[in-house]
């Protein structure tokens, strides 16, 4: 537009000067080009010139602020595309990440149902460290676990590293340690780990529900750590301490399945060993009671028929509940039926040579009280034996009192070479001896008082006039009604003898 009119402006003038010179004109238009200021033209000739002169002063100065408007302007264009192109590299990076993110979720989602329907600790260690090395830039990778006894123990390693250091607290102290402890622990144990220039050691903790799983040790190179790798190490970190987790919590619950299937068949094998079911001997009623607190007990009760018209009966106690106390009391059954069988001694001397041979099976922490006794069906005699076990209690019909027998002795286990002493006992109508553990008279009730021997004897003197076998159930129901909510924490076992002739 600038140019047409500047040509229109140019020919308007040339047919004015028509009248000049060649000469005059080439200076005139030399004028207009270097916009030289001419006084000495024509009259007409030098109006027009000023006024074309100025016209292209001006239009040359309005040229020169469109150029100059046009490069800012190209400027603004110039940075906004350099803008467009890094936002477009930014979204493509961006979408590259988040393509990796969901890939890795799916990764790590396909991880997770894999790690959580395993149940093998060594299987889960492994899917996941892989997993590691996959999903991240790990090189070398180090897993401890902490165990039952307070150790940091090395578990499995990926990768060259040589150390496997350890940390060992007791359990109690580790109690007590906070995130912070812990976090020092794992920091001063990754101090022992050779990482080089270019590399960097990530100590990512397992931990679930705030408890302290153990710790991994990830060494990979500076220059491919992303933001998204300490992503996947914390989610993966997490999914091994369930993955652990769940698995330990499945073994213990295997393991105490497995060990309530051996106490089952440990108590069906406990009750079998037990005597026969005798309801009376001679015009002896005989009535029994045995329940553990366990699946199975360290009482322990037996009688039966001997040569020469004796029947024996024998009460015993394990310090202890359980397992061992089971075990005890086993062996001490054995040992004392073998006794009986082949020697036919008194009950002291049975009791003395039990004790010297199971003197050297009895921990220093466990022993066995037992009341051995022989009654003579001919003489009506009760011969007995103790070995710091509780005393009989004996109602004597004749005198209408309930009493307490016993002779003193040490319990098993506690001297070698100790000579028991025996007491007798003449067994009229009506007489009722009842033999019993403390599993009875320590019985607690809710404000935590003891059953005690005097509510025993008041049981047994109130249904004096009954069979053995109902006081026996009344002695059952006195405990529970005592008892009440409380639960049952020791053995109770009794034997009842109640002469009828």
């Amino acid at each position: 537009m600038l140019l047409l009119v500047l040509l229109f402006l140019f020919f308007l003038l040339l047919r004015k000067i028509e009248m000049i010179n060649t000469r005059e004109k080439l200076r005139i238009i030399t004028g207009l080009k270097n916009h030289l200021e001419m006084d000495n033209l024509q009259e007409v000739i030098q109006i027009e010139y000023d006024e074309t002169l100025k016209q292209i002063v001006k239009q040359e100065a309005e040229l020169n602020n469109s150029l100059e408007e046009l490069k800012e302007y190209k400027k603004e264009l110039e940075l906004t595309y350099d803008s467009l192109l890094s936002k477009s590299t930014q979204l493509e990076y961006s979408n590259q990440f988040l393509e990796k993110r969901v890939a890795n979720l799916s990764n790590l989602n396909s991880i997770s149902r894999s790690v959580l329907s395993i149940f093998e600790l060594d299987k889960i260690i492994n899917i996941i460290l892989d997993a590691y090395f996959v999903l991240t830039g790990a090189k070398r990778i180090s897993l401890y676990l902490w165990d039952e006894e307070g150790n940091l123990l090395n578990k499995k390693i990926k990768g060259s590293i040589r150390f496997q250091g350890t940390v060992s607290y007791s359990p109690e102290l580790l109690k007590k340690f906070g995130k912070t402890e812990y976090e020092r622990i794992y920091q001063e144990l990754g101090k022992g780990f050779t990482v080089l220039k270019d590399e960097e050691l990530i100590i990512s903790p397992l931990s679930v529900n705030q408890e302290e799983m153990g710790v991994i040790y990830i060494i990979e190179d500076k220059d491919k750590m992303i933001d998204i790798d300490e992503e996947m190490m914390s989610a993966l970190g997490i999914q091994i301490g369930t993955a652990i987790k769940n698995a330990r919590a499945y073994y213990e619950l295997l393991s105490n399945e497995r060990i309530s299937q051996e106490l089952a068949v440990a108590s069906r094998i406990q009750n079998r060993i037990l005597p026969q079911d005798i309801h009376s001997v001679d015009g002896l009623q005989i009535a029994k009671y045995f329940k553990p607190a366990k699946e199975i007990g360290g009482d322990y009760y037996d009688y039966g028929m001997l040569r020469d018209e004796i029947f024996f009966i024998t009460i015993a106690d394990v310090s202890g509940k359980g397992v061992p106390a089971a075990f005890l009391m086993a062996l001490g059954r054995s040992v004392l039926k073998t006794l009986m069988e082949m020697k036919q001694g008194c009950p002291s001397q049975e009791m003395q040579e039990l004790n010297q041979l199971i003197y050297g099976d009895i921990t220093e922490e466990m022993f066995i009280t037992m009341l051995h006794s022989k009654y003579d069906l001919k003489t009506r005699t009760l011969t007995f034996s103790n070995a710091g076990h509780n005393p009989l209690l004996v109602y004597k019909a004749a005198k209408d009192v309930i009493e307490l027998h016993t002779v003193k002795g040490v319990a098993l286990g506690f001297l070698e070479n100790y000579a028991y002493r025996e007491a007798s006992l003449e067994i009229e109508k009506g007489d009722i001896v009842v033999f019993y553990t403390d599993g009875i008279t320590e019985a607690e009730n809710m404000n935590s008082e003891l059953f005690g021997i005097e509510r025993l004897k008041e049981v047994v003197y109130n249904n004096k006039g009954r069979s053995a076998e109902k006081i026996k159930e009344a002695i059952l129901d006195e405990i529970i009604a005592f008892r009440e909510e409380r639960e049952q924490v020791d053995d109770i076992t009794f034997v009842i003898l109640k002469s009828k002739k």
